[in-house]
């Protein structure tokens, strides 16, 4: 299956014509049809988009059911507030605008081991629960070097079920992450998160969106493109958002 038929598939489960999905999209009904019979395809920005709209992953649409899809490649740089101020007047001038959302991750781990541990320079996994707007996504990420992992996640629609499995399970709440996020898109390639944490202060995140090759080789991009917006990769955070709030670091 391919772009176009995923598409298709997924406005059809959602009982939502080609009409309007071009009416949400403000394009013609005959660029759905080219979509979606895979005679044009979408850029990167409306791809974005129509994921929103049919609630799915990016990768799931670009890639299917390819392992890509459940892949991540990103980076984290600490900033200072000036840095901060440079690095948004930049990214508003050379990247589109995708919104602004404030966003609450609760992270867990099993009782029977630690995921953060306080002697160690890297975290390798983590476990939590976002809210995104009205949704909550179950999220389980694999480190490889803190340079790419492996994620997976689902949609959360029943709180209370989830609660009692955690409990079963032996999962507690390890800690808390409040950020205000302003999203972009650079290169029609890579997303570019802006963040504030609360008790943590400021930092960008740039993650790969659309592979062309394997993660590692992808990786190395990412650091070219850190250097091409004069970020100070010495400042390259390899812990977590949740490591610093539990160890105060």
């Amino acid at each position: 299956m391919n772009l176009g038929s995923r598409i298709a598939k997924l406005r059809k489960e959602k009982g939502i014509t080609q009409q309007q999905l071009a009416d949400i999209l403000y394009v013609t009904d005959k660029t759905i049809s080219s979509w979606e019979s895979n005679r044009t395809e979408p850029d990167l920005e409306m791809i974005i988009k129509i994921g929103e709209i049919l609630e799915e992953s990016i990768g799931y649409l670009i890639y299917g059911d390819n392992p890509k899809n459940d892949i991540e490649t990103e980076i984290k740089i600490k900033l200072s507030k000036d840095e901060f101020k440079i690095i948004e007047n930049t990214i508003k001038n050379k990247a589109k605008f995708l919104k602004n959302n404030k966003q609450y991750d609760t992270y867990y781990q099993p009782m029977h081991r630690k995921f953060l541990k306080k002697d160690k320079e890297t975290i390798n996994e983590w476990l939590r629960i976002g809210i995104r707007g009205n949704k909550k996504i179950l999220n389980y990420k694999n480190w490889y070097d803190n340079m790419y992992c492996d994620e997976y996640e689902v949609e959360i629609d029943n709180d209370k079920n989830l609660d009692k499995i955690f409990k079963i399970l032996g999962l507690e709440k390890i800690a808390t992450v409040n950020k205000v996020r302003s999203t972009y898109l650079y290169l029609n390639k890579y997303e570019v998160a802006l963040d504030y944490v609360d008790n943590l202060g400021y930092f960008i995140e740039i993650e790969v969106k659309k592979y062309d090759d394997y993660a590692i080789k992808e990786y190395d991009n990412l650091i070219k493109i850190a250097k091409d917006l004069n970020l100070n990769l010495n400042n390259i955070d390899k812990k977590g958002y949740p490591y610093h709030i539990i160890y105060n670091d």
